[in-house]
Order: structure tokens, then C-alpha cells, then sequence
């Protein structure tokens, strides 16, 4: 499934690594999947890298890349 990015939201895809604003930094989460709330607006399926069962969703808007620059 392709979602479009909206302007003035980051760009993120499948397989980014993140953080969530509202959560402890120490949390980190793959994105495995992204998709659309009732609003249009992007939503991220989010896996916790350290817990297998792990699995939320969360506005990409509350989301922080763990990439440098956003860059490998």
C-alpha cells in the first residue's frame, strides 16, 4: 500500500527508525508501515526494536528519525 506525504509532514517511510516525542528516548521503534487516519492524515504502524510485541500507531507527526541529518 502507497500513502502520499502531505506537505508539512516529515518524510518517512518503511523501515526508518524512530522515536516517539511523548515517549522516553530510550524506546526506539521500525516503522513497518504507514497509512491514512479518517482525516488524510499519515499514520505510522511502529514496532519496538527491543520488544516483539511491541506494535502501536502514532501520528507521523510525532515522530523523530534516529538517523543523523536523516541519513545513514
Amino acid at each position: 500500500m502507497t500513502t502520499r506525504k502531505p506537505e508539512g509532514y516529515p518524510k518517512f517511510s518503511t523501515g526508518d527508525l524512530v522515536t516517539v516525542k511523548n515517549m522516553p528516548r530510550t524506546d526506539k521503534f521500525c516503522i513497518i508501515a504507514i497509512k491514512n487516519n479518517e482525516h488524510e492524515e499519515p499514520i505510522a504502524v511502529l514496532k519496538a526494536l527491543f520488544n516483539n510485541t511491541f506494535i502501536i500507531e502514532k501520528p507521523i507527526s510525532e515522530l523523530n528519525s534516529l538517523l543523523i541529518k536523516g541519513h545513514l
